[in-house]
């Protein structure tokens, strides 16, 4: 499957640069909002258990247009997103004790996007587009931080997202690998240009989606996504 998906993302680029009327190349700058959807032991069905995370994109884009406005993009990302959660009371019997949890994340994407450019005035251009993202998440951590309001002790432990096994039954839980499903739109001008969208994730981030209870048995069906809300800025520096 990855490897699948890999390479009909490059098939789709050469025989896009082959074809294409106009070629760009520029760079691009944005916020980004990754969101963990899970399922819990209690509601198995719905992805309720969410984790938001905020952060910065930065990369290039290689824009063709194919004809009459028809064409694509293809970028390449670097992403990094970081939460700091709020100081919340862990005992309520000793309030005193507080606990705050935090994530850094860190991934390179590679985004797919067919668009057309609908032209409004000279050289200003409404964009529709949708497509796949390739992603890898090469780093995920989360910390756990305590403190203690009366003693001022504080302490704080981290782990690897990568590296969890829930169950233990010898097989890590989760894929650093991810595919997406955007849909957005934007607005450029000239060799300037601001777009936004919504990537859905269509691949299970479990790589072990079968949970084992500790008596042995198979209580439930693990299922993740990794969505993003998205919106960058960026510049063609080179048109030919």
């Amino acid at each position: 499957m990855k490897r699948f998906a890999i390479l009909l993302a490059v098939l789709c680029t050469m025989a896009s640069a082959a074809t294409a009327q106009k070629q760009s190349l520029g760079v691009q700058l944005g916020f980004t909002e990754p969101i963990l959807r899970e399922n819990t032991a209690s509601d198995t069905k719905k992805l309720s258990n969410t984790t938001v995370i905020n952060g910065l994109k930065v990369g290039f884009i290689y824009d063709a247009t194919l004809v009459k406005g028809f064409g694509m993009t293809l970028g390449l990302n670097y992403c990094f997103a970081a939460y700091a959660g709020k100081w919340t009371v862990e005992n309520h019997v000793y309030v005193a004790k507080k606990v705050r949890t935090s994530h850094l994340m860190h991934s390179l994407e590679l985004p797919i996007e067919w668009q057309y450019k609908f032209n409004i005035a000279t050289d200003t251009w409404l964009i529709a587009y949708t497509g796949p993202t390739l992603q890898y998440n090469f780093s995920f951590k989360s910390t756990v931080a305590r403190r203690n309001e009366a003693t001022g002790q504080t302490s704080s432990e981290s782990s690897n997202h990568y590296q969890t096994d829930a169950d233990n039954d010898g097989n890590l839980d989760y894929s650093p690998f991810n595919i997406q499903w955007g849909v957005g739109a934007g607005f450029q001008y000239k060799n300037y240009y601001i777009r936004g969208g919504y990537n859905f994730g269509i691949y299970n981030h479990y790589r072990d989606n079968a949970f084992t209870m500790t008596d042995g048995t198979t209580s439930y069906s693990m299922r993740a996504r990794f969505d993003e809300w998205s919106i960058r800025l960026g510049i063609y520096f080179l048109n030919f």
